[in-house]
């Protein structure tokens, strides 16, 4: 009970992003806090510890080793410690982390901006150009100079009419300034593809190579694979020590599962399984409810059927019947023209007369039993005609009835009959008593 809590009340999802440090970084550890004030042992904490406390053996720069106080390195404790390594890329530990691959990318992007804020700068404004006469004297040549300077912020100046101010403008500051911009995103789109695998749900690139889909499926491999690896790890580093400490060793441990819900296609699976279920697919009704999140109906619910199935067929008694009573059998198909139905289904059973004639009551229970059986006949009536239609010739329809008829659900049919003699018996009581009277 108490590892189940542990694991629902957020301890173990909130220590997860801690443990996915290691994608950035190339590897991770994280300290179990045993609690065992209840006489088991019990994840208590799970702590992220910064990497400069751990090093690698220097044999084989494989091995995590934790840095003591003293300044020494011992092997990390199986069981006090959960040590995460998802390689981004191949190679040692240390530089198999995506932080290395991003920090060059950083760097150069950083360069380029320097770059650009200074062509900015400099090239943004033209340059202002100021001219003095010959002869002008040093108090012409500093108005003349300070004009110049304060050009660019105040965009107005008083200089005296020998004097002139030119404006330099630069040929090719668009082509320069558009260098930087496509450098810039171009190194933002390798950094995408390093990290999440593609670049369409960063950035917008017209013509790009694949669909807005595809990239997504790319994605969501590199999920799956990180999914799977963290288990693996979580499995190895939690679950098996904790079921050990409490258990001791044993053949089969549970195993931690982190997935993210495959999304099914309801409607095509909708769509195939009704052609199969005609010629003779059995499929699990509970299976079918469970993937399409339907609950089991209950006793008192009201069922949805096909419609122009027999189920849906009204009272015979009434108008308006889709069933028809014709020597005894039960026939489907629509009222013919002209029809009235011989008794009506309302009142009591005993005593009407309908049409000026006299009805028997055993007549009234064969027509109201006739209509309680009549769903479950048409139910089983049209699973007979999915077999004669589903078969090839009569010899093939033979062999699918003898098959399938001991699998032809009756429980319905029997039911209806059971009221029917439980209705019949009583009104024999009734008469019975009646005559004694």
């Amino acid at each position: 009970m108490c590892r189940r809590a542990w694991l629902s009340n957020g301890t173990l999802s909130n220590a997860i992003f801690d443990i996915l440090d290691c994608i950035s970084k190339g590897y991770s550890a994280t300290e179990i806090i045993w609690d065992t004030s209840a006489g088991q042992w019990t994840p208590d904490r799970l702590i992220w510890r910064q990497p400069r406390w751990f090093r690698f053996d220097r044999r084989d720069l494989e091995t995590p080793m934790l840095l003591t106080l003293d300044n020494h390195l011992e092997p990390l404790k199986r069981g006090k410690w959960i040590f995460a390594q998802i390689k981004a890329k191949s190679g040692l530990p240390l530089r198999s982390g995506l932080a290395r691959v991003a920090s060059g990318m950083w760097m150069f992007k950083a360069f380029t901006q320097r770059d650009w804020a200074i062509f900015s700068q400099t090239y943004g404004q033209p340059v202002r150009l100021g001219k003095y006469a010959a002869g002008a004297s040093e108090d012409d040549k500093d108005t003349l100079f300070q004009a110049v300077a304060n050009i660019a912020g105040d965009c107005a100046a008083i200089i005296p009419e020998s004097m002139m101010i030119e404006f330099v403008e630069s040929g090719n500051i668009g082509q320069a300034h558009q260098l930087y911009k496509e450098r810039c995103e171009w190194i933002d789109q390798q950094l995408s593809k390093a990290v999440l695998g593609q670049t369409s749900t960063t950035d917008a690139v017209v013509g790009g190579l694949g669909s807005g889909k595809e990239h997504r499926e790319v994605q969501k491999d590199i999920e799956t694979a990180d999914a799977r690896a963290l288990a693996a790890i979580l499995n190895r580093d939690l679950i098996i020590p904790w079921m050990q400490l409490n258990g001791g060793p044993r053949k089969a441990y549970p195993q931690l599962v982190i997935e993210h819900p495959e999304e099914e296609d309801l409607k095509a699976l909708a769509e195939a399984l009704g052609p199969l279920i005609d010629r003779g697919l059995e499929v699990d009704e509970a299976d079918i409810r469970k993937r399409f999140g339907l609950p089991e109906p209950g006793p008192q619910a009201k069922l949805l059927r096909p419609q122009g199935s027999a189920s849906t067929a009204t009272d015979p008694l009434l108008p308006n019947s889709k069933i028809k009573r014709v020597s005894g059998e039960i026939k489907r198909g629509q009222p013919q023209t002209g029809a009235t139905p011989a008794l009506q289904a309302e009142g009591p059973v005993a005593g009407r007369k309908q049409g000026g004639l006299d009805v028997d009551p055993e007549s009234l229970l064969t027509d109201r039993l006739e209509v309680e059986a009549a769903p479950a006949m048409a139910g089983m009536i049209d699973q007979i005609e999915i077999m004669l239609q589903a078969a090839g010739s009569l010899e093939e329809f033979r062999a699918m009835l003898l098959a399938g008829f001991p699998k032809v659900d009756s429980s319905a049919l029997a039911q209806a009959i059971a009221i029917g003699v439980l209705a019949a018996n009583a009104a024999g009581r009734v008469d019975v008593e009646a005559v004694g009277d």
